[in-house]
């Protein structure tokens, strides 16, 4: 099931950061393809993050995305 979160503005809003960030991974971790096929809160939203705060977003590969989640929730990391 989707969060609501992800509907409406969310699809614009996603698809103008792949856009922005010429589809072009920005966290280039371990294992990264470098192609941005997904959208990153790089302060998750659960740490106060704001939802569609475009400062707050970059595009990433489902590798890095995925990866940087497990991190995320634990440091609230930016970087690597």
């Amino acid at each position: 099931m989707t969060k609501p979160q992800y509907s409406g503005p969310w699809r614009r809003i996603r698809r103008e950061i792949l856009l922005r960030d010429d589809h072009v991974c920005q966290i280039r971790g371990y294992g990264c393809t470098r192609v941005a096929t997904e959208v990153d809160h790089i302060l998750p939203v659960g740490m106060g993050g704001e939802w569609f705060d475009k400062d707050n977003l970059r595009g990433s590969c489902r590798n890095c995305n995925l990866a940087r989640n497990t991190k995320a929730r634990t440091t609230g990391s930016r970087t690597w």
